[in-house]
């Protein structure tokens, strides 16, 4: 197995960016997309077990203001997501000269997958899966945002999170700020659930305090597409690190049936 570890300077700032595999060759690309306080190193051993089980491909990248990554100007725009599909993921698959790919998303990272997979922007994507994604503000999602928060400020959290982040207050306020900005708590995008033009398979823990299993069901409502609904009895918020034989297993099979 080939592993790079590089950076792409983008509009003169640097992303973190890991491949797993041969990009020469022409194969699907599995793109991850992590976490709203993730990185390339809070992957673990993920990219690499998928890489394994699926024999593609595989690029995760720290999003500005993360991992090695350079720092995102704060405070983030509450669209900051949508930013993300629309601006930086292009240019990332541009820059690698990325074909035929798929997106892969947790949490926020789902988030900006799902956004990165309408009309107007994809262009050969092949299909997307999402991990607990957020299409719409829950009350008991900001609720446990205020409880990480604290722990961040008078907890261990913030020396949790130092191991993986440069700067680890751009990382956390970064993405706090923005959740539990009074203006957010009627965001919604919903609408752009109708807009996804590839097929896709959502996964969701029954026990996650970011999110229920209606942000899968509001897909479910909305799509025009082909959609597979997977959820996981006694699961938090990441399937990858809780039960990551089912999840990885779940992807292959999804995967390797557009293939």
């Amino acid at each position: 197995m080939k592993i790079k570890s590089s950076f792409l300077n983008i509009n003169n700032k640097q992303l973190e960016y890991l491949t797993y595999g041969n990009f020469s060759d022409n194969s699907p690309v599995l793109i991850l997309l992590h976490e709203g306080l993730g990185s390339v190193a809070m992957w673990r051993q993920i990219p690499q077990l998928i890489y394994e089980k699926t024999n593609l491909n595989v690029i995760v990248y720290s999003r500005f203001g993360y991992g090695k990554s350079s720092n995102s100007e704060l405070p983030r725009p509450l669209n900051y997501m949508t930013i993300e599909a629309e601006k930086y993921l292009p240019i990332l698959i541009k820059k690698l000269k990325i074909k035929n790919y798929f997106l892969i998303g947790h949490s926020d990272g789902g988030t900006i997958a799902a956004l990165g997979s309408r009309g107007k922007i994809i262009n050969n994507l092949i299909g997307t899966v999402l991990l607990a994604p957020h299409f719409f503000i829950e009350g008991d999602n900001l609720k446990a945002i205020e409880k990480t928060r604290y722990q961040y400020e008078h907890g261990s959290l913030r020396s949790k999170l130092e191991k993986y982040h440069i700067d680890v207050d751009n990382a956390f306020y970064g993405w706090s700020n923005v959740w539990l900005d009074k203006n957010f708590k009627d965001w919604d995008i919903t609408n752009h659930i109708s807009e996804i033009k590839t097929p896709v398979l959502g996964i969701q823990g029954l026990n996650d305090p970011y999110g229920s299993i209606e942000q899968l069901n509001v897909i479910l409502e909305n799509i025009k597409v082909p959609f597979t609904k997977k959820t996981i009895k006694d699961c938090g918020h990441n399937p990858f690190h809780e039960y990551p034989e089912f999840t990885i297993n779940c992807i292959d099979k999804f995967i390797k049936k557009l293939l």
